[in-house]
């Protein structure tokens, strides 16, 4: 009995040699005629299940679009984090070397050093009943323009105060309450509020000569209290900023000596003259540019600025 020819017929075997799908010679066409798979999903269903609501390991129902743009949000946030203060940037300098701190109580290695310490893993940590008492007194009258706590409510929990009363005067016995603060789990650096204290040239700084910060109650109804850092900035009169440049000063000399020098060839009585020298000053004044600092390579030197107390 003669078997069928062609059931046993064998392929030919490629000339590699190798009795398997290389897909270095079977281009995509050959392979897209072959037979889909049933079981695998199609856009369709893809689209069918991000629209659906699925549950996670614990029952609670977990919305596939929102979860991916909660990890898309928290992304950001990581992408987006607080860039570093820079003080000289905004013409204000640390005056902390200024002033003497003082705390109504502490634990052994969290005092006054570890506060003021750069390094934010260093703290004050309170070691008495509340409430807590931060001291800065400064050794003349001083205009603050910021000042700021670093707090960080994810390492210090019921530590971290969620309370703060500011006080400031001349004295620690003759002070007036200046703002309070609620806060709810701070952290990173937290700035006081000192716009529109009163004090300085725009009304926007605290004179004081002392200052209290009151810790009055901390979350998680904590007893003592962890304060990480602590800044104090004034204005520098001294910064080379676009409102305390030294070229504006020069450019304004320089048009002041054209002026007397236009002013003394026109006769007294040639009204005309004066006033299109009026005119002069007003439009260029209107139309006076705002130098930045470095423009023209003009700079105040150290030995000329005004000596301060270090």
């Amino acid at each position: 009995m003669e078997r069928d020819a062609s059931r046993g017929r064998r392929s030919p075997t490629p000339a590699t040699g190798v009795a398997r799908f290389d897909f270095e010679i079977y281009d995509e066409e050959s392979l897209s005629d072959s037979t889909p798979v049933h079981d695998a999903t199609t856009e369709e269903d893809v689209g069918h299940i991000e629209d659906e609501d699925i549950e996670d390991a614990e029952g609670h129902d977990v919305h596939v679009g929102e979860a991916n743009e909660e990890d898309q949000g928290d992304e950001d946030e990581e992408e987006h984090e607080e860039a570093p203060f820079d003080a000289s940037a905004v013409g204000l300098k640390e005056i902390s070397n200024l002033a003497s701190f003082t705390v109504s109580s502490y634990k052994p290695g969290c005092g006054v050093k570890e506060l003021k310490d750069d390094d934010v893993n260093q703290f004050w940590q309170s070691d008495g009943p509340q409430p807590h008492r931060l001291n800065i007194h400064f050794i003349k009258r001083v205009e603050i323009r910021a000042l700021r706590l670093y707090l960080d409510y994810e390492l210090d929990e019921s530590y971290t105060p969620t309370k703060i009363q500011v006080t400031a005067g001349f004295s620690p016995n003759f002070t007036i309450p200046y703002t309070m603060m609620e806060l709810n789990m701070p952290k990173g650096w937290i700035d006081v509020p000192i716009a529109g204290a009163g004090g300085g040239p725009d009304g926007n700084s605290l004179c004081c000569w002392f200052v209290r910060i009151i810790v009055l109650e901390n979350h998680q109804n904590g007893k003592d209290t962890h304060i990480r850092g602590i800044k104090v900035y004034a204005l520098d009169d001294t910064a080379d900023t676009a409102e305390n440049n030294p070229i504006e000063d020069m450019v304004d000399a320089f048009n002041e000596y054209e002026d007397r020098m236009e002013l003394m060839n026109i006769h007294d009585h040639d009204e005309a003259a004066m006033l299109r020298l009026e005119e002069k000053k007003k439009e260029r004044k209107a139309h006076a540019r705002k130098y930045v600092p470095g423009d023209g390579g003009l700079s105040i030197p150290d030995f000329m600025r005004e000596p301060e107390i270090r």
